[in-house]
């Protein structure tokens, strides 16, 4: 049975929006002060949660007839694309750190501690949680909807090249985080710059996933770089202010 995938333009441009409008709900609607509007922006965020989750896996099935599993690594393939995720995880983390250090004189922490606790990390066991959230579930759903289902949909439209098939998912993965950090940012080129990182971390991600067809050296990439980046954000909104 060909299982490759059928309508991959029509898969793409239903599902690389959903998280953006989510978060465009979410950070608009649902913070306002009428509470009509709040239980809209809610319910769009929740439909689209769901949608981002579900729908690559009903199409994956519905249209492409393809079957489940769970991304394995490839035979005798080892440690080897464990350590590689964790490698660089950890290289991509020391250069955020000298990042920080670098535009830290630039950068009013007082405000970003301030936004940062007005969307719910003002306390470490908010920050633990939103931690353990994000490197158990988000980032392997991240992984799951934008290497695995997003790069193979763009490769049965363009065709199986790395680069272009990469910058695919490497752009819809950033456009929602570019999105929610410019919700919060006290200024629009602090938001471009976390897009930047999200950007560089998401070809790392890519190129893991490319290198191994497994999600999981990229989520162990992912990860590391999770704990990170909530380590920081904890710091400014809980210690340096």
């Amino acid at each position: 049975m060909d299982t490759r995938p059928k309508k991959p333009m029509w898969a793409l441009f239903l599902l690389i929006p959903a998280p953006s409008i989510g978060v465009l709900a979410n950070g608009i609607l649902a913070e306002s002060d009428v509470a009509v509007y709040a239980l809209i922006g809610l319910i769009i965020w929740m439909i689209c949660k769901v949608w981002i989750v579900g729908f690559p896996a009903f199409w994956h099935r519905r249209f492409d007839q393809g079957e489940f599993g769970f991304s394995p690594l490839g035979e005798g393939s080892g440690l080897r694309p464990w350590v590689e995720g964790v490698l660089l995880g950890g290289g991509l983390s020391a250069v955020l750190f000298v990042t920080f250090l670098a535009a830290r004189p630039h950068i009013d922490l007082v405000e970003m501690g301030v936004s940062i606790r007005e969307v719910g990390l003002d306390s470490w066991p908010k920050v633990v949680a939103a931690i353990l959230f994000w490197v158990f579930i988000n980032s392997v759903v991240e992984e799951y909807v934008y290497r695995w289902f997003i790069t193979n949909q763009a490769t049965a439209l363009i065709g199986d090249n790395p680069i272009r098939v990469g910058a695919i998912s490497v752009s819809a993965f950033t456009l929602h985080h570019f999105v929610a950090v410019a919700l919060v940012s006290p200024s629009i080129w602090i938001a471009f710059l976390a897009a930047s990182a999200v950007g560089i971390g998401g070809a790392a991600f890519s190129f893991l996933y490319h290198r191994h067809d497994s999600i999981w050296p990229g989520w162990a990439c992912h990860a590391i770089l999770d704990v990170v980046v909530f380590g920081g954000v904890a710091w400014i909104a809980l210690v340096a202010t």
